[in-house]
């Protein structure tokens, strides 16, 4: 099953920032890949030839516009261009959709890496998970 092992990545690559495990533990439910989501959005996956998966990104259709759900990289393969990769890729699938942009809640932790792919900030939502923290809200323009 691949929902299982996306979940691992996830949690993770969450982990590789340092987080306690106290409040990964509370995240538990959020780092969560659903069979569905594999069934029902765009998930693509890196990987070496006959290798592990070194990341995933996933792109979902919302009502008015494309959502990056997840981008997560293997620790052990962060800054070897596994982030770039997918996202170049989900970004091509986000162009295949009806809408113009591409949205994202970012970790505060990755949102230089956003920056740096040309994703801007156009608010804050709150942590669904812990009360008083505020994720960035960012945007891509897929058309420009």
């Amino acid at each position: 099953m691949l929902a299982p092992t996306l979940t691992a990545l996830c949690r993770r690559s969450k982990a590789s920032w340092g987080y306690p495990a106290e409040l990964l533990a509370r995240w538990a439910d959020d780092l969560r890949i659903a069979p569905a989501d594999i069934e029902h959005d765009a998930v693509l996956v890196c990987c070496r030839p006959s290798g592990p998966i070194l990341g995933f990104s996933r792109v979902a259709l919302r009502d008015d516009h494309s959502q990056l759900c997840d981008l997560w990289v293997e620790p052990g393969a962060m800054g070897m261009g596994v982030g770039r990769a997918l996202w170049d890729a989900a970004v091509e699938v986000a162009r295949a959709l009806p809408f113009d942009q591409l949205h994202l809640d970012a970790d505060p932790n990755a949102e230089p890496f956003y920056e740096r792919m040309g994703a801007r900030r156009i608010g804050e939502v709150d942590s669904e998970v812990v009360n008083g923290r505020r994720l960035p809200r960012m945007a891509f323009d897929l058309r420009s």
